[in-house]
């Protein structure tokens, strides 16, 4: 499953692969390629931020009521030109408001162990395109981690899996339910083991 995003000038795409997750990122300057294992992905944390640069938002508005004052008052600026000051106040309102828009911010912040945080737009290309997403993004991971960390072996020594167990439970991979079915399964079967030797 694949998810490409695009904002202003930044492009994001996430690609899901067994075990690892592929990040492509790039804008006008850099470019780069992760490839980041599911154990290192914390989906259980996720984040929902939304947030917008208040000083130019306000900066933006600023200029566009100038600018509309100016266009509703052609004689106060007769000497100067309506024309040049008309379009000097569009640039710079045109320009705050681009800056406004690329710095608003409404995302995901999912954690990971090495790379900080996996940020992925709440609403690029669409809303529903990017849940389902995250969604098949924790199911992948859940399975995964479920299907590597999660099952019992009574011929591997006790204490890993039981740390093994922990972790997935507080991951919430596992329930707390599953948690203590699975550890009672793995302390009866390291019971039941016959001690090697002579009687």
């Amino acid at each position: 499953m694949k998810l490409a995003q695009r904002k202003f000038l930044k492009v994001n795409e996430f690609t899901l692969f067994e075990g690892y997750l592929n990040v492509k990122s790039r804008d006008l300057t850099n470019s780069e390629e992760l490839n980041i294992r599911y154990e290192e992905i914390d989906i259980s944390n996720l984040i929902k931020q939304k947030k917008t640069d208040n000083i130019l938002l306000i900066i933006t508005v600023g200029f566009a009521i100038v600018l509309i004052i100016n266009l509703l008052n052609p004689d106060n600026y007769k000497n100067e030109g309506l024309f040049g000051v008309s379009i000097f106040l569009f640039t710079i309102t045109l320009i705050c408001g681009l800056l406004t828009y690329a710095k608003s911010k409404n995302i995901y912040l999912i954690p990971t162990a090495k790379n900080g945080y996996l940020e992925i737009f709440k609403t690029k290309p669409n809303k529903e395109k990017t849940e389902a997403f995250v969604n098949e993004l924790g199911n992948r991971i859940n399975q995964y981690l479920r299907s590597k960390y999660g099952s019992i072996d009574t011929d591997m020594p006790t204490e890993p899996q039981l740390l093994n167990l922990q972790w997935l439970k507080e991951r919430e991979v596992i329930s707390t339910d599953e948690f203590k079915n699975l550890k009672s399964k793995l302390i009866k079967g390291t019971k039941q083991e016959k001690p090697v030797g002579f009687k």
